[in-house]
């Protein structure tokens, strides 16, 4: 049950889903998650249209809470103790709301892997061996690659609709290896719900954490705080807001990439985040590697502190690798901006670098070649590799009505 998260690279500017299973997908470079990255940014700016009302009813209908505020809530923080299987059952119980989140950590060096969930009614809704062997891919938690695992569900437009009772979330242990069950591991599990009465307006938190040194850089703090100027209104087109804090930290701005080994970085930024916040950590490198963009922590990500609970940025790979921030280098560093947490609220590249694995929305084209997945999906802002001319990427802004939806039913988008 290996997997990763998603990265983007710059030269050839990839990015990709980073741990395990997803490197193997080839995912690499520029914008993306954790290991698999995303090539270089693409094609010229185009609008994406505002996420339509879903089977749960995106304009509010239906979930008894017409008019209201979005409201996030713990409805599940417990210990648990995966036992002789391996597995562990937890309850999440739901009333009104439209998502959950289940995050999963243990402070032992397994590895944890959500296999299933199962409806009030006793339905399976999810299970992971639909998923590990498909040429589609729906969210990381099935792949057991970090010693933390997390859900949001509903996902699409066309999964179930929250109902009131209680649902079961089947949380698995592995050996370092991925694959192989490990018994009685103690597991931390918190659940948050949303409720939230128009999927078609959101407001996602961010804290960018500066390591250190980083927020003395003047020439720095100006080209982020322009990128993110330029992030805010690539979302908006979706009907996404974002609230960007600024911290700092004393935290080594050579960043790791985002793996089991590096989870301790990840969580003392996690650290800085104040309720409902998504930090993103910047720096200076990934990996020693100057063209490394920036690398998400998981797909989706959680709220709260753990060891997947953050976003990676590379400074210098986003200035060009000159150190010199251009116009075209904080375009470019917005938009790495919003394809790193576009992974980290749930979506995935809709095509891996090799043409042959895609998202599981149905508005996101399935091409095989090159020349096809430019042409069609050129433009989407998770597209894994950036398409650039003469040293200047084309600008990647689109984001279909699918990719939209899961943006907007996730828990922490309020």
């Amino acid at each position: 049950m290996k997997g990763g998260s998603g990265s983007w690279r710059r030269n050839g500017r990839s990015s990709g889903l980073a741990l395990g299973a997803w490197l193997a997908l080839g995912c690499e470079g520029g914008l993306g998650q954790s290991d698999a990255g995303m090539t270089a940014p693409t094609a010229d700016t185009a609008t994406g249209s505002q996420d339509s009302a879903g089977s749960d009813g995106a304009d509010g209908s239906g979930d008894g809470v017409d008019g209201a505020e979005p409201t996030l809530t713990e409805v599940l923080k417990s210990t648990v103790d995966t036992g002789s299987t391996g597995e562990v059952t937890v309850t999440v119980p739901i009333s009104s709301e439209r998502s959950f989140m289940v995050l999963g950590t243990t402070e032992t060096n397994a590895r944890l892997a959500i296999l299933a969930i199962d409806g009030p009614d006793g339905k399976r809704l999810l299970q992971w061996q639909d998923w590990t062997s498909a040429t589609e891919s729906l969210t990381n938690a099935f792949w057991a690659t970090a010693p933390a695992t997390v859900i949001n569900w509903p996902i699409r437009a066309e999964d179930p609709p929250l109902v009131p009772g209680d649902y079961a979330v089947t949380i698995g242990s592995y050996k370092v290896d991925g694959l192989t069950p490990r018994p009685n591991v103690p597991v931390t599990v918190s659940a948050l719900a949303k409720k939230d009465a128009d999927l078609s307006a959101g407001l996602v938190k961010v804290v960018i954490v500066w390591a250190k040194g980083m927020a003395d850089d003047d020439a720095l703090v100006a080209a982020t705080k322009d990128a993110v100027d330029h992030w805010e209104e690539v979302w908006a087109k979706a009907g996404m807001a974002i609230e960007v804090r600024y911290a700092t930290s004393d935290l080594d701005p050579a960043l790791p990439y985002p793996s089991a080994a590096s989870g301790d970085v990840l969580a003392a930024a996690s650290g800085l985040a104040r309720e409902s916040e998504i930090a993103v950590l910047i720096g200076e490198t990934i990996d020693d590697d100057t063209s490394q963009y920036g690398v998400s922590g998981q797909i989706p990500g959680p709220l709260g502190v753990s060891p997947v609970s953050a976003i990676v940025i590379g400074w210098i790979a986003n200035a060009g690798g000159d150190g010199e921030f251009s116009a075209d280098d904080i375009r470019l560093y917005g938009e790495v901006l919003a394809h790193e947490v576009g992974h980290y609220v749930g979506l995935n590249h809709p095509v891996s670098k090799k043409y042959d694995y895609w998202d599981a929305l149905t508005d996101t084209p399935e091409c095989d070649t090159e020349e096809a997945c430019k042409a069609s999906l050129g433009t989407n802002l998770m597209y894994p590799v950036s398409i650039c001319d003469g040293g200047t990427c084309l600008s990647t802004t689109v984001l279909t009505p699918g990719q939209q939806g899961i943006m907007h039913r996730y828990t922490g988008a309020l």
